[in-house]
């Protein structure tokens, strides 16, 4: 069981890698280029580890992951945070993470940790062997009655609440006295506790309508004292004018939208789902799924629905559809045209056990014309048009599916006996396997970094059994083609919570993949890190990109095959918008953020779950995780045009 949180401006404990000592050496480069210092002894290293690597075809298995079945109940522990730069200004900190003063941030776990030496990425990753195939059950299997979600199911609940740290001087915003945020820490950890423990929370929201709502241009404070979805206040601003380079944007804050109410008995609240249609960002929130017009913040359409802080949404959408979870345990799903703002359908979701919480670790995911459903008892496929169910797991079966992961394509993770052995399937029309791809045994697969192609996370029994050791990188018909050791002092996947998906902090984009690298000391202004770029196709590292600022940056998507980037604001400086160019990883400036709300920026970044996206010329700041107590949450979106 993890420590309780600190109380608020105290370095924390807790989160997922806060920063450990700071190094005081630099990444390493790229396969092939020029070492700065002591090439011979890098030479020698190299040609050790490549050695290694030959003689050790099998992934090293140093020993056996836990069954993923007790891992809810022990979510992933961090490191312990390092002290922060004695010299003001501090550097931007790891994305997303409450840290020590001088850093800012919580979860979208972006580059979190401070590393000790060496940086950069792997200099030779090595071969697997492909594993034998297994021939599958049928698919759907149920899972055994009681037993804690395992790694794949819903992200983050239960997880501490933590106030972002504030360095140099930076007051927290108000809201709240000191003990005020110290007593909703501490009723945080004592629900989490309960929650872990056994306890059962009985919500008692109705479960009310969904009825739509359109063209509301509301403020961002509800009627009823701050739902959040009424719509978007300040500035409309424009697109951004010419920055005296080619194509560089001079964004101002064009709208911001307040955070959403949350209910007392639910302390804390994830709101997982965003999703960019037309010319709308739509979010899920805890009390309906709204559509907010990009340029100005207007609220397009809204359908309303009690969404406790357990119900969850798909990550993906497909032909402009989606899913989310709704009701008073969570125990609805509707799917949504999100291009129409309609509702398709909504069914309840099949119940094993008569228990508040038996829908609280619910990953849902969409592709084609699927939804799939899985939690702790059961896991359920739907037409995505029409809601017919298409599968329910068997009864009596070993095997159970324990997560989807949608996109390019609907990826299953199974499970089949209590820790026992791993299969990754396919799932095509109908729910019918196309592939299965047998999970070597002391492997466990965490995450699923991309569908489309298939990449998966896994944890091959390194030095601590919560971290992902290895990415491995899949054909279509389910065969490993490449291994990429993930070391933890150099790379920083930006990955979070037990859900299959969710790792906001690596873009996948054909053959190459982005990551950061783990923060280190960046000279004069405090951290840095960088942005590795890994070719799929060999597991070799291409470039290294470097910020432009000399402080944090972390990957948000590729756009005409240039990978955007965010830089992310220093202690009195705005972060901006880069392209990294697809050959050398040389960053250009594409947005520059406005100074006048730097303040708002920064303390929007140090949220506790955070994401950056960009659309059409659009930057958004979108926070997926919110808070009862007054003053402990951050804004809900930030919108710069």
């Amino acid at each position: 069981m993890s420590q309780p949180p600190p109380p608020p401006h105290q370095p924390p404990s807790g989160g997922f890698g806060p920063p450990p000592e700071q190094p005081d050496d630099r990444p390493e480069q790229p396969e092939g280029a020029e070492q700065q210092e002591q090439p011979e002894q890098q030479e020698k290293s190299d040609q050790q580890e490549s050695a290694e690597r030959k003689e050790t075809p099998q992934v090293p298995l140093s020993k056996s992951p836990q069954p993923s079945a007790d891992r809810p109940d022990r979510p992933d522990q961090p490191d312990q945070p390092g002290q922060s730069p004695q010299t003001p200004p501090p550097g931007p900190p790891s994305y997303g993470y409450p840290q020590q003063p001088g850093q800012f941030g919580q979860a979208p776990q972006f580059p979190p940790n401070q590393p000790p030496p060496p940086y950069g990425y792997p200099q030779q990753p090595g071969q697997m062997p492909q594993a034998p195939y297994g021939q599958a059950p049928a698919y759907g299997q149920p899972p055994a009655y009681g037993q804690p979600p395992a790694y794949g199911q819903q992200p983050g609940y239960g997880q501490y609440p933590t106030q972002p740290m504030y360095g140099g001087g930076v007051q927290p915003p108000g809201g709240g006295s000191k003990n005020a945020k110290i007593l909703a820490v501490v009723a945080a950890v004592v629900a989490v506790l309960l929650v872990a423990g056994g306890g059962v929370w009985l919500l008692t929201k109705d479960d009310g309508g969904t009825e739509a709502k359109k063209g509301d241009k509301g403020t961002t404070q509800g009627a009823d004292g701050g739902s959040g979805d009424s719509g978007g206040s300040g500035d409309s601003g424009d697109s951004g004018g010419s920055g005296g380079e080619k194509g560089l944007i001079d964004a101002e804050l064009a709208w911001t939208v307040d955070p959403p109410k949350v209910d007392k008995q639910d302390i804390i609240a994830e709101t997982p789902g965003t999703w960019f249609v037309g010319d709308n960002l739509v979010k899920a929130t805890t009390s309906s799924t709204t559509a907010y017009d990009m340029k100005t913040g207007k609220v397009a359409w809204s359908i309303d629905m009690p969404r406790p802080k357990d119900c969850t949404a798909a990550f993906e959408m497909s032909e402009n559809r989606t899913v989310v979870q709704y009701g008073r345990r969570c125990e609805f799903v509707m799917g949504i045209d999100l291009a129409a703002g309609k509702k398709l359908w909504n069914k309840e979701l099949p119940s094993k056990r008569d228990s508040s919480s038996e829908f609280s670790y619910t990953e849902m995911a969409v592709s084609g014309d699927i939804a799939a459903a899985s939690w702790i008892g059961n896991a359920v496929g739907y037409d995505l048009s029409t809601g017919k169910e298409l599968w329910q797991q068997e009864e009596g079966s070993d095997c159970k599916d324990r997560g989807y992961s949608g996109g390019g394509q609907l990826v299953a993770k199974l499970e089949c006996g209590f820790g026992g052995s791993q299969k990754v399937q396919g799932v095509g029309p109908g729910g019918k396997k196309k592939w299965e791809w047998k999970v070597p045994d002391g492997i466990d697969v965490r995450k699923v970094l991309s569908t489309d192609p298939l990449v998966l996370g896994v944890n091959a029994g390194g030095e601590s059994s919560i971290d992902i050791t290895d990415v491995m990188v899949l054909s279509d018909s389910g065969k490993l083609k490449e291994k990429i050791t993930i070391k933890k002092e150099r790379h920083e996947l930006g990955c979070r919570g037990i859900t299959l998906s969710n790792c906001p902090g690596t873009v996948v984009d054909g053959e190459t993949m982005y990551i950061s690298s783990k923060p280190h000391q960046g000279g004069g202004y405090g951290q840095t890190s960088e942005i590795i770029a890994f070719d799929l196709t060999t597991g070799k590292s291409k470039w290294l990109g470097e910020p432009t600022s000399g402080g944090r940056i972390v990957p948000v998507t590729v756009e005409d095959g240039a990978l955007l980037a965010y830089e992310l604001p220093g202690y009195d400086k705005p972060g901006q918008v880069v392209t990294l160019d697809p050959g050398s990883g040389k960053p250009s400036p594409r947005m520059k953020l406005p100074a006048g709300s730097a303040k708002k920026e920064y303390d929007m970044a140090s949220g506790s779950d955070v994401h950056p996206f960009w659309k059409d010329g659009h930057f958004f700041l979108v926070n997926h995780r919110f808070y009862a107590s007054a003053g402990l949450s951050d804004l809900a979106i930030a919108a710069y045009n």
